[in-house]
């Protein structure tokens, strides 16, 4: 291992092996939420992660960033050695965030990025010789009820865009201005819209929720959970015309966002992401479904399912 402790903490992520690229983060926590009960304890969504193991560079690269920050903290602390971490140095960097007034989201995002870096611990190799004790997550979860409690939290407020519809069609570039069509008209994630292709196609059918005429598009969503998206049928046929032509979406995740952005400012809306217009595609769904006759339960059981949410609670944050 290098000589800083932040080298160390790097050579762990590496030696543990818990970057699993293409396997389905949907199965993994399916799996890790079966041995926690068969060992009878709480399947909570901290326990889930904590077990599972990571599918994307991008959440790798996050949660490893998180750990660097955290060995140099935990090297003012007088820490020298991967081995020598101890519960008590992670529930003091979490505390200096809290104190620091970080949101909660934020501070979710470091104890999440912890709880993986502790099972990165567990799955060294002996021959680093971390010991039992060098296990961070009795002092995360020391901190984890604290913070829920106090720190000031990002997502309280009303997500979606009062003018949806104006801000799509502000949107400069026809890609652009479908891509924003596809997340607000169906509910698409930006990463599943961006991946989209002619195979991602599979016909016309008529929507079993809202009886309208829509298009069948396959997607393969967070975690690798794949999913079947009703959309309606005037945006899928312009979606089918546009693939035909690129063979793909044709546009960056970076180029959409200030274009996105731009068509905020324009109509005076408070810029609030991509994913501002998933909250306006579930506003509108929870009403057309309240209109054809859908029951409230029906209606968030299935606005879930379209989201490529798993559990209601999740869903229910669209509504506020």
């Amino acid at each position: 291992m290098g000589k800083s402790l932040a080298s160390q903490v790097k050579g762990v992520w590496a030696a543990s092996q818990i970057l699993k690229i293409g396997c389905s983060r949907f199965h993994g926590k399916q799996d890790a939420r079966d041995n926690l009960r068969a060992a009878g304890v709480g399947a909570t969504s901290a326990r889930i992660a904590a077990l599972t193991c990571i599918s994307s560079y991008r959440t790798y690269d996050a949660y490893k960033s998180v750990s660097v920050a955290f060995a140099n903290f935990a090297q003012t602390q007088g820490v020298g050695r991967v081995q020598d971490l101890r519960p008590v140095h992670a529930r003091a960097f979490l505390l200096a965030g809290l104190k620091a007034g970080l949101s909660c989201n934020t501070l979710r995002i470091y104890a999440s990025a912890l709880s993986k870096f502790d099972r990165a611990l567990s799955l060294a190799p002996t021959r680093m010789r971390i010991p039992s004790d060098a296990r961070l997550l009795p002092g995360i979860e020391a901190v984890r009820r604290c913070f829920n409690q106090t720190a000031p939290r990002l997502d309280t407020s009303r997500r979606a865009y009062f003018k949806p519809d104006a801000v799509v069609s502000a949107v400069e570039g026809e890609a652009h201005r479908l891509a924003a069509r596809l997340q607000l008209t169906a509910g698409f994630r930006v990463s599943e819209v961006l991946a989209l292709s002619r195979g991602s196609l599979r016909g016309e059918a008529v929507d079993p929720a809202l009886g309208n005429p829509c298009g069948l598009v396959h997607v393969i969503g967070k975690g690798g959970y794949e999913r079947v998206q009703y959309v309606p049928a005037k945006e899928y046929r312009e979606l089918v015309e546009h693939l035909a032509k690129h063979g793909g979406m044709g546009i960056t995740y970076k180029q959409y966002l200030g274009d996105l952005r731009r068509a905020c400012e324009e109509q005076g809306e408070k810029w609030s992401g991509t994913h501002a217009l998933r909250h306006g595609y579930v506003r509108g769904f929870v009403v057309q479904a309240s209109e054809a006759g859908l029951g409230s339960k029906a209606t968030m059981h299935e606005a879930m399912e379209r989201c490529g949410h798993h559990r209601i609670s999740e869903v229910k944050t669209y509504c506020r």
